[in-house]
């Protein structure tokens, strides 16, 4: 099982910060084409950091993704064909801003020929995005290539494009068709950044209610917020011992059988993550 338990953000000029980066303990890293470079800086951007996908790595490390712009945009165009031509590629790309499911295709068929096993993690980020998340969800699957592996709420663009806050209430809707889409396409499902760095007891409350929820992991601006998030997916182990007792009867029902064997599968893959790390 890969976790996908927290992705921790970057901006796309930060290239000292590589090795930070690649030692933090996050499941995934991203580098940031996008929200976090200025446009006019993104060319100078793509040159420092592409080469760096091509540095040596460890088998326990995260995995190394890159966030490019909107595919049908200028700069996410030239994102994409800098991709295209990298011999050494990230491992997987975050697409934002992400509407129809037939900009997912466009992507991964522009790849497919050179980089067949990216990883897509697409976020959903706009009512029409939200709305169309199933077919999203499942653009690629049955399909060769770059295969979509999570959908990523993006919370603050979402609120901002409904005039909405930060609030569960606000946010509920759209994380349950979320988390749906990407449970029904059988791939993992990301929550947003909570903000406020100085509100733990927050992040913690958001974190295991968005777990409760379906979600498999949260996303992070800070390195600090990662132990709160990981325990938040890890299962406990009174879950444990309840997913041990399930599997060792001898009669028990296959939804229960199934999330028994869901929580071990995690608890196994996280424990052993920290050991190699």
């Amino acid at each position: 099982m890969r976790l996908r338990r927290s992705v921790l953000f970057f901006p796309g000029l930060a290239t000292e910060r590589w090795d930070e980066a690649l030692g933090s303990g996050a499941d995934m890293v991203v580098f940031d084409l996008e929200d976090g470079t200025l446009p006019a800086r993104r060319a100078e951007a793509r040159a420092a950091l592409l080469p760096c996908y091509a540095r040596r790595r460890e088998t326990a490390g995260p995995l190394r993704l890159l966030r490019v712009n909107h595919p049908h945009a200028e700069d996410g165009v030239r994102d994409l064909l800098a991709v295209l031509e990298c011999p050494a590629p990230p491992d997987g790309l975050i697409l934002p801003k992400i509407e129809h499911d037939e900009e997912v295709r466009a992507v991964a068929n522009l790849l497919a020929p050179r980089h067949p096993a990216l990883e897509l993690v697409v976020l959903i980020e706009s009512p029409r995005g939200a709305r169309n998340a199933a077919r999203i969800a499942a653009a690629t699957r049955g399909r060769p290539g770059p295969q979509v592996s999570c959908l990523f709420l993006g919370t603050a663009d979402f609120s901002a494009s409904i005039g909405s806050d930060l609030g569960w209430d606000a946010l509920a809707h759209a994380r349950a068709q979320v988390v749906l889409a990407a449970r029904e396409a059988g791939i993992d499902a990301m929550d947003g950044v909570w903000f406020d760095d100085a509100d733990t007891q927050g992040l913690r409350d958001e974190a295991r209610r968005v777990a409760a929820m379906g979600f498999t992991g949260k996303a992070s601006y800070d390195a600090a917020q990662l132990p709160i998030i990981h325990a938040a997916f890890a299962p406990t182990d009174a879950e444990v011992e309840w997913a041990t007792r399930v599997l060792a009867a001898k009669m028990v029902n296959e939804a229960m059988a199934r999330r028994a064997r869901n929580l071990l599968a995690r608890h196994q893959a996280a424990t052993e993550s920290s050991r190699m790390r």
